[in-house]
Order: structure tokens, then C-alpha cells, then sequence
């Protein structure tokens, strides 16, 4: 709580003075009438509180005490991705030599970082083998999506590859949104080697609902068809990345993150609450009490 006006407290001294130089001379009102004297002078020490607390609620209201709450803004429909990754039985291997986990314990741990950014966007992920599943429908619940990610394991999907099956699946999650973006990024170690649905098609479909994809190819470049997955990104508007090390692939999520910038990130919203009534009321009430006293000394 604060004081929009604090310097209003300086009207205290100007009391004050008054109080010291311009008394209430009771003592004379109730001369005339020495029986009414003793029953004024036991009043008068009440009277004197009711004055200033009249005094201290006016002024005190008068400063206009405020409250004030800050709130997140609220979610808003700006932009929906999609994380598509790739948890065939290749994933299993060594991502470097450097690197004693293998490739999709290192990008587990660097998607949970990529997660944590995108605070004002709904994300989904899909995982893929010889299937495709989906781990999360986009949403703004992050920390679900966090709280999945230690479950998700190599293999669960199926041994083999299916890249464009996997793309229709995250295309799935994203036709109907009603995002002002809408934006797949699909990471692979393996070339398309299972699934039911052909490369135009998906690429058809991509653009057709005007998703921008981005492709990533980590581990080593002969594994991956970075043909096929530089065209899938150049044909929606996307770009293609090479990760062959986890800080590499670190840096391609950055560079991700700075391409798609959040659409929707607000400043906090700050709620004022007024407080000047409560002191005003106490004023109130204090100088009606105070001039009834007043009044009633004088009968």
C-alpha cells in the first residue's frame, strides 16, 4: 500500500499550529453555569480524540491510500508450435564423442530449455518411430509437457522412421488452430523409412494450411537425407539446420527462438484498489461524534 499524494500530511503541521494558537476556550462557555463545568472538563479528553482522529482520517484520506496487485496477463492467441522428434531406435546412439549420452537424452534436455522460453505460446509435441504419437495436444500447460518428458524413451514409437507420417500427425494438431502463427520443427538422425503417407503429401498439407516448418538433422550427415529435409523446410517458409554436437543443437533452438519471436508477450497488468473511503468514514463518524459531544456541553 501507498500514498498517491503523501505530501497532503503537511496540512498536520497547519493543524497543529491551529491547535496550539487558537484553543477552544470551553472553559468560558461553561462558566456561566460552574455545574455543567466538572461534567465538560471529563468530556474534553474525549472530544480532543475524536478531533484528531477527524483531523488524521481526513487527511489520511485526502492522500488517497491505493493498493495495488500486478497480474500476468492473461494468454492470448498468438502462436502454436509443434515439436516433432524423432525417437526411433537410432536415437539410442552416442551423440558425440565427447557426449556420454545418447542423442534423445541430450535433446530431451535441450527441449525442456526450449520449452521453458516459449512462456506465451502453446506448444504441443509429437514423437515418432515406425509411428507416430503425440505426447501433447498444444497448450499453454508447459509444465505438464515438462512433467511428460522423462517418460518419453527411445523405441517407444517403433525401431524404424516414419518422417511424413509424423508431419501429418502434428498437422493434425495444428489445422484448426486459430493461431496468428502456426509452426511445426521436426528433428531427425534417420532418413524416412516407414509410414503411409508420401512426401508430397505432407508437403502439400503443410502448405495448404500454412504451417512453417522447420527440420534439424543431428549426428552425423550421412545418416539423415538433408536434401529432402531442406526441401520440406524451403517449400513452407522454413529453414533447415545441422546439429552434429549437442551445443550445436543448442544453438539451432536459439536460433529457432529468435525466428519465432512470441507474438503475445504483455506487460503485467496492475490493479489499483482506492482506500481513501475507510479513513474518510472514520473522519466522518469522529466529527459527528465530536460535535455532539460539543453541542451536548453546551445544553
Amino acid at each position: 500500500m501507498h500514498f498517491e499524494y503523501p505530501w497532503v500530511f503537511l496540512f498536520a503541521l497547519l493543524f497543529l499550529f491551529c491547535e496550539k494558537k487558537c484553543p477552544l476556550r470551553l472553559d468560558l462557555l461553561y462558566f456561566p453555569r460552574v455545574t455543567r463545568l466538572a461534567k465538560a472538563s471529563k468530556n474534553r479528553s474525549v472530544m480532543q480524540a475524536f478531533k484528531w482522529m477527524a483531523w488524521s482520517g481526513l487527511l489520511i484520506a485526502l492522500a488517497s491510500p491505493v493498493q495495488t496487485r500486478l497480474y500476468e496477463p492473461s494468454h492470448a492467441m498468438g502462436r502454436d508450435i509443434v515439436l516433432v522428434v524423432d525417437a526411433s531406435r537410432s536415437m539410442d546412439d552416442a551423440f558425440s564423442l565427447q557426449e556420454s549420452a545418447n542423442k534423445f537424452e541430450a535433446v530431451r534436455d535441450i527441449l525442456k530449455r526450449f520449452i521453458a522460453k516459449r512462456k506465451y505460446d502453446r506448444l504441443g509435441m509429437v514423437i515418432f518411430g515406425e509411428y507416430p504419437y503425440v505426447v501433447s495436444p498444444v497448450t499453454f500447460d508447459h509444465d505438464l509437457l515438462l512433467s511428460m518428458m522423462p517418460y518419453l524413451e527411445v523405441g517407444m514409437a517403433g525401431e524404424k522412421t516414419a518422417i511424413y507420417d509424423a508431419l501429418a500427425m502434428a498437422l493434425k494438431l495444428l489445422k484448426d488452430s486459430e493461431a496468428k502463427s502456426k509452426v511445426a520443427i521436426l528433428l531427425t538422425d534417420g532418413r524416412n523409412s516407414a509410414g503411409k503417407i508420401p512426401k508430397r503429401v505432407a508437403e502439400k498439407l503443410l502448405r495448404q494450411y500454412g504451417i512453417r516448418l522447420y527440420t534439424i538433422g543431428i549426428g552425423k550427415s550421412h545418416d539423415y537425407d538433408a536434401g529432402t529435409l531442406e526441401e520440406l523446410a524451403n517449400a513452407t517458409g522454413g529453414k533447415f539446420f545441422v546439429a552434429s554436437d549437442p551445443k550445436m543443437l543448442s544453438q539451432v533452438y536459439n536460433t529457432i527462438d529468435r525466428l519465432e519471436p512470441s507474438l503475445v508477450e504483455q506487460s503485467p497488468v496492475i490493479e489499483t484498489t482506492y482506500l481513501f473511503s475507510y479513513p474518510l468514514f472514520v473522519a466522518v463518524m469522529s466529527l459527528i461524534a465530536y460535535i455532539f459531544l460539543l453541542n451536548r456541553g453546551e445544553l
